[in-house]
């Protein structure tokens, strides 16, 4: 049975509720947008075309592809980049944050909690936070045009640096909505505040996987780190975790090689890497009752607009020490080999593998979006709260199990198209 279609979730997928006896039995997630072969578009072609290929997988996090795809290649050719080409990739990386929690928090996850169907009811309801919801996603738009020649697959990234740097005034200019957008957040927090919080608790043995980065919050590189105080090389992602299909999904799950369920982003993030907040965002959390160890997926919502906050503080700092003068790519010379990639996309890390010939074509390429990884632990969530649940009210089931998955903010194809719930019923076999 087909219910109603949901149109808060980025990709196409099915929630599939088992029953018996009208109760619910099991929950499958099925995900069933055709797969989009990205991995095989990139074989045989050179290596400057993967920021361009690898971006069009994302409508909105297309930065978080084109570093990982990068940093790959650079790893391939030993291409060290400058600490300002650095600093502006960071930049150019919080836009994309800014932007894209933007639309997850206010889109997607906010109408759950007040038992809206989408944000243009919040509109209705709230017209004032609603335009300065919309205010902080367009600053985080501004910042990927002026770095990355244009908002949406951005074009300046290249091998050793950008195919353009912006002038000062261009950066500079930047400040004032950055500014304005962290006022605007803070309210937005106040509101949140006010909400309840259901309790989507994740196990306690959960693993919480994100990159740690020695003097930042975890965005551009660093060690993978496990919350069991594992730290891992880029290189050695394949060595502790792997991906397995099952029947009803075209995409893939991850584990541990040792068969343990781990999630990343947001949460991963946030408990791995408080202590690498700002102190003005560390405070903000710890006002607004999130801290280390958050197990409860719901808090997700507070926990994105503290990494705005985050973001837009150490953006307008990288923007008060940018010159264009001082930027230059880094030369370098095409070579065979391996290389990884590996960077923390807004939903959380994202990894790639390319190997180049001496002539620069890509022979092979693996992609590891971070969905995927998330996915055995969405899924035991959902197993966890709707089991045995019964179907008194039909609707009001569906609407539960649709609020757990948006706390993933789930990327299923990085287009959003709908999800809609199916059910089976045992007894009518």
């Amino acid at each position: 049975m087909e219910a109603k279609p949901l149109t808060r979730v980025e990709g196409e997928g099915t929630l599939k509720l088992i029953l018996k006896d009208d109760l619910v039995q099991d929950v499958v997630l099925n995900i069933f947008e055709p797969p989009r072969f990205f991995e095989s578009i990139l074989k045989g072609k050179r290596f400057e075309v993967i920021p361009d290929i690898t971006a069009r997988i994302c409508g909105i996090c297309p930065v978080a592809y084109q570093m990982s795809g990068i940093q790959a290649v650079e790893s391939v050719f030993n291409v060290k980049v400058s600490k300002e080409v650095e600093d502006l990739r960071r930049l150019f990386y919080y836009g994309e944050w800014i932007h894209s929690h933007a639309i997850h928090v206010f889109f997607m996850h906010l109408p759950d909690f007040l038992g809206l169907s989408s944000f243009f009811e919040f509109l209705k309801l709230n017209p004032d936070l609603s335009k300065k919801a919309l205010f902080i996603k367009q600053t985080g738009r501004k910042i990927l045009e002026v770095i990355g020649g244009r908002d949406v697959h951005p074009v300046t990234v290249c091998v050793g640096g950008f195919t353009h740097f912006p002038k000062d005034e261009e950066i500079k200019s930047l400040i004032p909505s950055l500014e304005k957008s962290y006022d605007y957040s803070l309210e937005i927090l106040d509101f949140l505040s006010t909400l309840n919080f259901p309790q989507h608790l994740l196990p306690e043995d959960i693993l919480f996987v994100s990159l740690k980065e020695e003097d930042h919050y975890p965005i551009l590189k660093g060690k993978i780190y496990l919350s069991t105080g594992v730290g891992l090389d880029k290189d050695e992602f394949l060595k502790y975790f792997y991906e397995f299909e099952k029947p009803h999904s075209t995409a893939k799950y991850s584990k541990t090689k040792d068969g343990k369920t781990y999630i990343v982003g947001p949460i991963a993030r946030f408990n791995n890497s408080f202590d690498n907040l700002t102190e003005n965002s560390k405070k903000i959390a710890l006002k607004y009752g999130v801290k280390p160890v958050e197990r409860n997926m719901s808090k997700t919502i507070i926990v994105r607009v503290i990494e705005i906050l985050d973001s837009i503080e150490r953006s307008i700092e990288l923007i008060n020490l940018y010159q264009k003068n001082s930027l230059k790519n880094e030369k370098y010379e095409v070579s065979e080999g391996e290389g990884t990639g590996v960077s923390e996309a807004p939903r959380g890390i994202l990894w790639h593998y390319y190997k180049i010939n001496s002539n620069g074509l890509i022979e092979k390429a693996n992609i590891i979006p971070p969905t995927s990884q998330n996915q055995s632990v969405m899924e035991e969530l959902l197993r966890k709260n709707l089991t045995n649940k019964e179907l008194k009210d039909e609707s009001t089931l569906i609407s539960y199990g649709e609020y757990i998955v948006r706390d993933f903010d789930p990327c299923i194809s990085c287009a959003t198209h709908f999800l809609k719930i199916d059910k089976l019923n045992l007894d009518n076999r």
